[in-house]
């Protein structure tokens, strides 16, 4: 997909905003959900992708590297994820309806779907819990898939650091499960 994504926004610095639409159409689904997991909230993850694309729009011109956009896209996203938590109270973060990701394909029953959802509230209220250094590692390596050397180039660290976060954060979260008793249910259902 990284020989696409060049392409694409090779054509879309030319001018071709065909190419523009489809790079944001492929690539809003990643940054709702990176947003959507760091602040827990729809409307939050759609301002943040606003903001985000708004910038990438502006901006595209700047970038030399047309096979540095997946970087500099998350790393933009992150950035505005950061400047809109620190205008932000942590009481307005915390929503009710946390997950509103499809289930798999499965039917599942009501009592399921439950179960499901409200684990999902108690993992994202854990996440919101930890630093957001922490959180933001978490949600890019388990959530968006991103290795190692991605992330340290996305948050302008060492990939040391970034495996540091990580361990740190999931050691955090796991303790925060535990004492809820979130993971023992987790692996005994």
């Amino acid at each position: 997909m990284d020989e696409i994504d060049s392409q694409l926004v090779e054509q879309a610095q030319s001018g071709d905003k065909r190419a523009l639409n489809r790079l944001f159409t492929l690539w809003y689904p990643r940054v709702y959900n990176l947003a959507f997991r760091y602040f827990a909230d729809p409307d939050q993850a759609a301002e943040i992708c606003q903001q985000t694309f708004l910038s990438i729009h502006k901006r595209l011109a700047q970038l030399r590297d047309p096979g540095s956009f997946k970087g500099w896209l998350f790393r933009t996203a992150i950035n505005y994820c950061h400047e809109e938590g620190r205008t932000i109270s942590r009481r307005a973060r915390h929503q009710e309806n946390l997950n509103n990701q499809p289930a798999n394909g499965l039917a599942q029953s009501p009592h399921e779907q439950v179960l499901r959802s409200e684990r999902a509230r108690i993992i994202m209220d854990a996440l919101q819990k930890i630093p957001a250094d922490q959180r933001e590692v978490i949600l890019m390596k388990e959530y968006e898939d991103l290795k190692f050397r991605e992330i340290a180039e996305i948050l302008d660290v060492s990939v040391n650091t970034v495996k540091s976060r990580l361990y740190y954060g999931l050691n955090a979260l796991r303790k925060l499960l535990t004492d809820c008793q979130l993971l023992n249910e987790l692996y005994h259902e």
